[in-house]
């Protein structure tokens, strides 16, 4: 008789229904999705603004993506969630409102709940060995209060204001892929933290501030860069403008000066980049520089070098200009979705590599003897995109080429995702004797040596195999 494991039993319907009662509006909140409360009672995505959630019916609709439902639907396909069986246990673990609680109440002051327990090793233990973050910061932050652990064995990052606590980030230390699918830890916003805040720190006297996507992204930043001094760390606990806003705010405030530059540590995905785009097209002051923080930003897939290479050859365009369309538009990540924040979108968005050699055609006959028209493609491609949006992608079409022209760039097998990525691929280099930069060098003398290089190409300089 074949055995039935619990992975194979049946959902009950009350699981399933308890599920679909969790409030979207929550679900979003304690991932540190930006919303924007609209009237009657509906709420719109910060970084897509094509999301929009009614609370009264607890539905979603994310309209560029042609998808919306209930809670399930929208931890599936907003949360990367893609098993039902792993959405249903995620909803059913995480302790969230259910939608016919949450109201548009008034905020409480936020109040320090947990119970922090006499024993750090838990939290230690996760922190240090499973994200490799410098035992030494670790140990440092627990002794200033930043970082406690709470009876069930939490690790709380603690959001503090001048010298008040106004909120905190739960990181769950427990591995558990059965309940909370593939991020297999639980996190979340405490309830009442200080709205468009998060975890911060200052480093010697702050002229920098470095934005983060989450508390552990930051650490790992610092573990990498262990002579970082004269900033502060901030995290937005998602990608949230009204929280880099409050972060400046709260810098001038403690320092009495703005600073020099804010830098974005966000994620090297999709998301991350709208967010940066967005950030220095919509948002960015005339006095202080927006900076790019992104890690591996410059890393190039193994794996996209060789359709890259393919496609511009056979069409007879220039392979730096295809790259670098390629990493504007999509982070060099076809099917994954739009990657700039400029609004524009075309095949390669929801398409795949087989899809190049067709869309390289379409450039063709914008090559011109100095390179690309790119002005005249967009023009004819996305005649619905505004002057500042088409003058943006070009902008940044042309100084990734560029880069790319210039040798700015490394082939890699693993391209990190976000600061603690970059930071385990570094640990496990030096577990080799290598350290990440070593790594990265040799990746580079391997590209070379197997003639993956910057090359002379009639009109231009390209990527050549």
């Amino acid at each position: 008789m074949k055995t039935v494991t619990n992975k194979q039993k049946r959902l009950s319907k009350a699981t399933i229904d308890h599920a679909n009662h969790v409030a979207i509006v929550a679900i979003a909140e304690a991932n540190g999705i930006a919303l924007v409360q609209q009237s009657n009672g509906y709420w719109r995505g910060v970084e897509h603004d094509s999301l929009v959630i009614n609370d009264k019916k607890n539905l979603f609709r994310w309209n560029s993506r042609d998808v919306g439902g209930g809670a399930l639907d929208f931890v599936q396909h907003y949360l990367g969630i893609s098993s039902f069986r792993e959405a249903v246990a995620y909803l059913n673990h995480a302790a969230l409102e259910r939608a016919e609680t949450i109201t548009h109440k008034v905020r409480e002051p936020f109040q320090y709940n947990f119970k922090n327990s006499p024993n750090f090793e838990q939290a230690t233990k996760y922190l240090t060995t499973v994200r490799k973050l410098d035992p030494q910061i670790v140990d440092l932050l627990h002794r200033k209060g930043f970082i406690q652990q709470d009876e069930h064995g939490n690790a709380i990052f603690v959001w503090s204001r001048n010298d008040k606590i106004v909120g905190a980030t739960v990181q769950g230390t427990r591995i558990d892929h059965e309940h909370l699918g593939k991020r297999g830890t639980f996190k979340q916003i405490a309830k009442s933290s200080q709205e468009n805040f998060g975890f911060n720190l200052s480093l010697g006297k702050p002229e920098r501030l470095l934005m983060f996507e989450a508390p552990i992204d930051a650490l790992s930043y610092w573990s990498l860069h262990r002579g970082l001094n004269h900033v502060t760390l901030m995290s937005m606990d998602g990608l949230k403008p009204n929280t880099v806003k409050q972060g400046l705010i709260y810098f001038c405030e403690k320092t009495g000066h703005a600073p020099s530059e804010i830098a974005f540590g966000v994620d090297n995905d999709p998301s991350g980049h709208v967010f940066y785009d967005q950030m220095r097209a919509e948002h960015a002051l005339t006095s202080v520089p927006y900076t790019s923080l992104i890690p591996a930003d410059q890393a190039i897939p193994h794996e996209c070098l060789a359709p890259v290479v393919s496609a511009a050859k056979q069409a007879a365009i220039p392979t730096v200009a295809l790259m670098a369309y390629l990493k504007v538009v999509v982070n060099l990540q076809p099917g994954h979705g739009m990657a700039n924040g400029y609004h524009y979108q075309d095949a390669l968005t929801k398409g795949s590599f087989a899809d190049l050699p067709e869309f390289a055609k379409q450039l063709k006959p914008y090559l011109q003897p100095n390179g690309l028209d790119w002005q005249a493609y967009f023009k004819q491609q996305a005649p619905d995109l505004t002057i500042a949006n088409r003058n943006n992608l070009i902008t940044r079409i042309t100084e990734v080429a560029q880069r790319y022209q210039k040798g700015d760039f490394q082939v890699v097998r693993d391209v990190p995702k976000d600061w603690n990525d970059r930071l385990q691929i570094h640990e496990r280099s030096k577990s080799k004797g290598l350290t990440l930069d070593q790594k990265i060098a040799a990746a580079k003398e391997r590209a070379v040596t197997a003639n993956l290089r910057i090359a002379p190409k009639h009109h231009d300089q390209a990527l050549e195999r």
